[in-house]
């Protein structure tokens, strides 16, 4: 399906966690995409766009993004100013990050690796697969972030694992407090401990692009084949 202008007006936006956002934008009438594509936003008058992946399941009225606005750019500003009823133009929907379902024929194992918004695309991917697809093999989500005070949706992720005794979770602090109990480290403090078959598992990677591009070779490394790897890199 090509991309199409939409507008639609901002239902909820709420600040998940640190700089965090998630903002709501309803259409008037169900919207269809393929988990893990992304929507791009005009930003200003003068017609520069943003993109943000979509945090939510297709065929639905609305749709959740998800927006980090550290950066204080263009983007950032204009989320951050944001209100519920403002009118927002969105072309969407964009991108090839997507889980090819001819793939998950012979796959035993699905690992998502995400460090802080990349889990944003995953989100969705996740539900997809396990409550759409009823994907019975192992789907693992490993996510990555500086401080816990950052962390959101953790309801959500002890939701899923409580539904599907074939996902797994886990979150890797790399600048804890004392008191954290979990994993200290990068995504590469996890996966370094996973024992299973690599040469039949998916790999789909999001967030920072030094963790993408050390995380391909460690994959590489491990006999995850190349054409078995997925990523989408945010600079």
């Amino acid at each position: 399906m090509a991309p199409e202008k939409l507008t639609g007006k901002v239902e909820y936006k709420e600040n998940l966690a640190g700089n965090n956002y998630l903002v709501r934008i309803g259409f008037d009438k169900k919207v269809r995409f393929i988990p893990g594509q992304y929507a791009s936003l005009k930003v200003n008058d003068e017609g520069i766009r943003r993109s943000y992946s979509v945090a939510s399941l297709p065929n639905e009225n609305v749709i959740d993004l998800l927006v980090d606005v550290t950066p204080l750019g263009v983007g950032s500003k204009y989320v951050l100013g944001l209100k519920v009823g403002d009118d927002v133009e969105v072309l969407a929907f964009l991108g090839r990050f997507t889980v090819d379902p001819l793939l998950l024929l012979t796959a035993k194992h699905l690992l998502f690796l995400a460090t802080g918004t990349g889990i944003a695309p995953f989100k969705p991917m996740i539900e997809d697969l396990l409550y759409r697809k009823h994907f019975t093999n192992e789907v693992r989500l490993i996510w990555g972030m500086r401080h816990e005070k950052e962390l959101y949706w953790l309801k959500e992720m002890d939701n899923i694992n409580r539904d599907f005794d074939n996902f797994k979770h886990d979150i890797v602090i790399s600048k804890p407090t004392k008191d954290w109990p979990g994993f200290v480290g990068h995504v590469d403090t996890v996966v370094n401990q996973l024992e299973q078959d690599w040469t039949e598992t998916l790999v789909y990677l999001c967030g920072a692009p030094d963790m993408i591009v050390e995380m391909e070779m460690n994959l590489k490394d491990k006999g995850v084949p190349g054409t078995s790897i997925f990523y989408e890199k945010y600079f």
